[in-house]
């Protein structure tokens, strides 16, 4: 037998052990070649913002990859101690082995890398069809993605080589008689800690009670007045609850596990002692795996729910600031406010979009249009709003959207109004500030006092969501043809181009986070996989013991079970409870509504569900290899 066959043989054999890991990087292969060939196809790479963005995410694929494989390789090498050591006691040098495992391990991503690249071409077109709809590409050619395959070959080849080289290297410098003694027991110096168990529960809560900075009120007084925490809230939120996750892992289950043991009176029956003490064992040696498989799965379901919850929006929250779906604003010195309104009638009637017109003017007072103070008649208001308010002379309502407003308003150097209550924001989102809704009275009393200018606003209402594609195209004739912006008199906005622009930007980032996302769930799946193989292998031997002292198949697989369970479980349960305390704090900082919750449950339940179903395949997998080991039909 030579050494190639050798090596080849040490793989297929241990098939159990390199299952997920070989399909996690099949998966995470896949990804990288859809990122490339979105990157390199000629008609998507025309637009910087797609090559750029998939530029990062493939060296953020890479890097990835090189985290998880160091992760994975570390594992399987330490499960294969004995291995290599008898080896190196029979004579097989150290470059050998280190030898060894380079091959078993690019062996693996080679065919990864293969079988990666066979299903990426199937299904990468598919995507640059759907990156051509983000940019409204009617039609998008097929490109065989040569330099798609190029990249991907190149740079996993050189991770899986890189990953290697390092691994057996750090493994030829263990010494033979630690590699020979058996497996490393990771747990074997792990105790209980008071101070420890403190911090980590401590921390963990403390990072849940900041996403709530802005509901509390002891600590929203403490950010009131330190600005500098205000800006790294978010850094303090990740940082106190992986540290408080890791240290409840380590700390916490073992104690609870402990009361269990020394208080409950159920623990010696059915059969209880031996699962927990089992379990206790097992948890020790997975605390970092269950950690960072919370740690991904957080990341995962905050980012799926996050996009979803974000594109499904984006019509809502720019009709919120820009009500009109076509806006026109003449200022001081347009003598084209005519013909230009004039032209966008016309535009709107030759597409045969349906709308209502609609004239007002608006006082302002303030050289910066953001901040300058602004009314509008109450009639004006309540016509466009179409409300009733009925402000008295010498009182006005803030529109401007704020949640608190002042008693007072100067509104000139010399005129003071009072402020009575506030009502639905109308204008433009960053014209709205200081604008408030007065009397017909008194804005004919300050129109006449010649101490503000008057902008005319012209609106124009129309349905851009069952008529997009005509309103689509009448604003683009009409965006080419009208001057306006900074440095002219004039503002012309069209509420479908903010809205392609957005559903553009926020579709190409939530197409990334959604693959992203997967490759992190795989990823944890796979982490768990291999540490439940590994345990349900050593557990083999144990097992064949209490069956010969007289416990039943069913009680055997019992005890597995609800092992099983609490080591996959746990993580996701955590997660989960991250990922809505991770919700929590996008609606503090007014980056969601409260609904987000209500999408997180419709997100979160199918993931649960698949999570779930993964788990049971993997039970009973593991329940036919017992009963085979038993030799029990």
């Amino acid at each position: 037998m030579t050494f190639g066959q050798f090596v080849r043989n040490s793989v297929l054999r241990d098939k159990d052990n390199y299952a997920a890991y070989w399909l996690s990087s099949i998966f995470t292969v896949v990804v990288f070649f859809v990122f490339s060939a979105d990157r390199h196809h000629p008609e998507l790479s025309t637009d910087l913002s797609i090559r750029n963005m998939m530029s990062y995410a493939q060296v953020a694929i890479l890097i990835f990859s090189f985290g998880f494989l160091t992760l994975s390789i570390f594992a399987f090498i330490k499960k294969k101690r004995q291995t290599y050591g008898t080896l190196l006691m029979m004579g097989m040098s150290k470059r050998q082995v280190r030898r060894m495992v380079f091959l078993e391990n690019m062996l693996i991503g080679s065919s990864a890398v293969a079988v990666g690249i066979v299903i990426g071409l199937v299904f990468s077109h598919l995507t640059v069809m759907m990156m051509g709809r983000f940019i409204h590409l009617s039609e998008i050619r097929y490109v065989f993605p040569w330099q798609t395959i190029r990249d991907t070959v190149i740079g996993f080849l050189a991770v899986f080589a890189l990953v290697s080289l390092f691994q057996g290297r750090r493994l030829t410098r263990i010494p033979v008689r630690e590699l020979i003694s058996g497996r490393e027991n990771e747990g074997r110096n792990m105790k209980f800690h008071p101070v420890l168990a403190i911090l980590g529960l401590a921390s963990l809560i403390l990072g849940y009670l900041l996403t709530a900075f802005h509901e509390i009120p002891w600590i929203r007084s403490v950010f009131e007045r330190n600005e500098l925490l205000v800006k790294n809230v978010a850094p303090m939120i990740i940082s106190c609850v992986c540290v408080g996750l890791f240290l409840v892992f380590r700390e916490f289950v073992f104690l609870f596990l402990d009361e269990i043991r020394h208080r409950s009176k159920r623990y010696l029956q059915e059969g209880n002692a031996i699962w927990v003490s089992g379990l206790r064992d097992k948890l020790k040696s997975s605390v970092t795996t269950m950690f960072i498989s919370t740690v991904m799965l957080t990341m995962a379901f905050s980012a799926i729910i996050t996009c979803i919850t974000i594109m499904t929006s984006v019509r809502a929250d720019i009709t919120a600031m820009n009500p009109a779906a076509i806006l026109y604003m003449s200022f001081d010195g347009d003598d084209e406010a005519d013909a230009n309104t004039s032209l966008i009638e016309q535009a709107l009637v030759e597409n045969g979009v349906e709308y209502q017109a609609y004239q007002y003017d608006i006082l302002e007072y303030g050289d910066d249009e953001m901040h300058a103070n602004k009314l509008l008649r109450a009639s004006d208001y309540n016509h466009q709003a179409g409300t009733r308010l009925a402000p008295a002379d010498g009182q006005a309502i803030d529109i401007s959207g704020r949640n608190a407003y002042e008693a007072t308003v100067t509104v000139t150097d010399t005129d003071t109004l009072e402020i009575t209550g506030s009502a639905k924001p109308w204008l433009e989102f960053h014209r709205r500030n200081h604008s408030y809704v007065v009397s017909d009275s008194t804005y004919d009393r300050f129109l006449s006092s010649g101490k503000m200018k008057i902008v005319t606003a012209y609106e124009y209402q129309a349905d851009d969501e069952a008529q997009a594609e005509e309103v689509r195209f009448a604003s683009r004739v009409l965006t080419e043809r009208i001057a306006s912006g900074y440095g002219t008199p004039r503002m012309f906005l069209a509420r479908i181009v903010d809205i392609d622009l957005q559903e553009y930007e926020y579709g190409l980032l939530g197409y990334v986070a959604f693959l992203f996302s997967l490759i992190f769930i795989v990823a944890s799946a796979s982490l768990l996989y291999f540490r439940l193989v590994n345990d349900a292998r050593e557990n083999l031997p144990q097992s064949r013991n209490l069956y010969r002292f007289g416990l039943s198949v069913p009680q055997i697989l019992k005890v597995q079970k609800r092992q099983m369970r609490v080591l996959f479980l746990l993580p996701l349960a955590f997660a989960v409870l991250s990922t809505f305390f991770a919700m929590n704090f996008l609606i503090n900082i007014e980056a969601a509504s409260i609904h987000i919750f209500v999408r997180a449950a419709l997100v979160l339940i199918p993931l649960i569900l698949l999570e779930l179903g993964y788990f049971a395949l993997l039970n009973q997998r593991f329940e036919a290899k017992l009963r085979v080991y038993l030799a029990v039909e």
